[in-house]
């Protein structure tokens, strides 16, 4: 399929996807539909999460298949960042929290060590960025 042609088809749906929001919206407001009938709106709704589903599975390996080499490039970054989370992963601590409210998730092995990986890995990729942008301001005040 050719660049052009996706373009065109993509445009056709978005505006088609529109013209069907508006529409419900439309009848909505002139009281052609019941408020308490909502049906429509959440038919609606898991239509349009189904089509960004399907939307987010299909074009990347659209993607990958026009462009092999940057595709490449894109899974190397995902495997470094699932380096970084197993990294997180494996830094993270079970200690139960001990708390006035004695709330189960303070205590539960697994949402501890979740939170924590989800924490370490949050805090190496900002010092990395930190780093980074550190790295690239002085490179640029060398070279000028």
């Amino acid at each position: 399929m050719q660049n052009s042609s996706m373009t065109t088809i993509l445009k056709v749906l978005s505006w088609l996807l529109m013209g069907v929001s508006i529409l419900l919206t439309v009848l909505f407001y002139t009281g052609d539909m019941d408020v308490i009938s909502v049906q429509p709106f959440i038919v609606w709704a898991y239509i349009l999460f189904a089509l960004a589903v399907v939307a987010a599975l299909v074009f990347p390996l659209y993607f990958f298949i026009q462009n092999p080499k940057k595709a490449l490039n894109t899974l190397g970054g995902l495997a470094v960042m699932g380096v970084v989370f197993l990294v997180g992963y494996f830094l993270a601590d079970a200690t139960p929290i001990y708390s006035p409210t004695q709330n189960a998730d303070l205590s539960n092995a697994s949402v501890l060590v979740l939170t924590d990986t989800g924490l370490i890995a949050t805090y190496i990729m900002f010092g990395v960025a930190m780093l980074l942008l550190l790295y690239t301001g002085v490179r640029n005040v060398i070279h000028k």
